[in-house]
């Protein structure tokens, strides 16, 4: 589990999203992919050491006209790797 958005910014960045300079206050507007990135990623259990990264692709890689419309399910559907009991 990851707990702080800090921690996340180098996978969003490294998979392509645009991240801001301070990762705990942003406008989620001018950075959307990096927002859900967080919703999904921060507090969720992880099932490896590395799912983060692999997570960061599968949201850089939704188009930026869907990344407000994209559902959870959508992104689980797309690969996303969460440890759900």
């Amino acid at each position: 589990m990851i707990a702080f958005p800090g921690l996340l910014a180098g996978p969003a960045e490294e998979a392509g999203m645009k991240v801001p300079e301070d990762p705990e206050d942003f406008d989620p507007k001018e950075f959307p992919h990096f927002s859900v990135f967080l919703k999904v990623q921060l507090g969720a259990p992880m099932p490896g050491p590395t799912a983060h990264w692999e997570n960061a692709k599968v949201v850089a890689s939704v188009p930026d006209d869907l990344i407000r419309l994209v559902t959870f399910k959508d992104l689980l559907d797309g690969g996303l790797s969460i440890g759900l009991s």
